[in-house]
């Protein structure tokens, strides 16, 4: 069993991402929430093409990868709920870096990137991503629902994080406050350029949806 190619750079992009992420986590909490959330994104698409979804059926949008991440990795028993619910709140926590003027906490930067290598690591082993894991994947193709992998323990304790808070608030929430962030940026900019689309209103409203930020938010 080899991995495709794109599953190879996939996993390469992941691990870079985590690197990077680590390095942003004390100066640029925000930059690194990003980039926790898409080496998770990654190595969810690497593990889809190791499950042998095509890589024409790839989802091509946050919501499709997960839904599609969690029937193959989660409902199939190789990895542990509680692991995959890192994947939604990093997504959450990534769209406020994004698109919201609310900046987050370097301890919440840390606590991502944490579980962000949990959640690497733990995909890697589980769909055997690594090229070390792949022989010995080989000996039992049908993953034991009692060894599917759980998050670990965090070795930080911060209860008061971004990350902790989020929990009440809805992913709808967050993805409407972003895109009324996102429009209004789209608006100042016009206002600074000196773009009045106030005399054609038709052909502002479709850059609105030309521009629309609807597949990152994969909706």
């Amino acid at each position: 069993m080899t991995l495709s190619p794109l599953a190879r750079d996939l996993r390469l992009k992941a691990e870079r991402a985590l690197a990077t992420a680590r390095e942003l986590q004390d100066h640029d909490p925000d930059g690194s929430v990003n980039r926790s959330y898409y080496a998770m994104f990654d190595i969810a698409r690497a593990a889809l093409l190791s499950a042998g979804v095509r890589e024409d059926e790839l989802p091509r949008t946050h919501s499709g990868l997960i839904g599609s991440f969690s029937k193959h990795a989660v409902l199939s028993g190789r990895i542990d709920q509680k692991l995959f619910a890192a994947l939604g709140r990093a997504e959450s926590l990534r769209l406020i870096a994004d698109y919201t003027g609310t900046p987050l906490a370097p301890k919440t930067a840390a606590e991502t990137v944490v579980r962000a290598e949990a959640f690497v690591v733990a995909v890697e082993k589980a769909f055997a991503l690594n090229e070390s894991s792949i022989t010995s994947s080989l000996k039992n193709d049908s993953p034991n629902p009692q060894n599917k992998i759980s998050e670990p323990d965090l070795a930080i304790e911060q209860p008061e994080t971004d990350y902790a808070r989020l929990k009440p608030v809805s992913l709808e929430e967050i993805r409407r406050q972003a895109r009324e962030n996102w429009l209004q940026l789209r608006q100042k900019v016009r206002v600074e350029k000196g773009v009045d689309h106030s005399k054609d209103p038709d052909r502002g409203a479709k850059e609105d949806q030309s521009h629309s930020i609807d597949d990152d938010l994969g909706q």
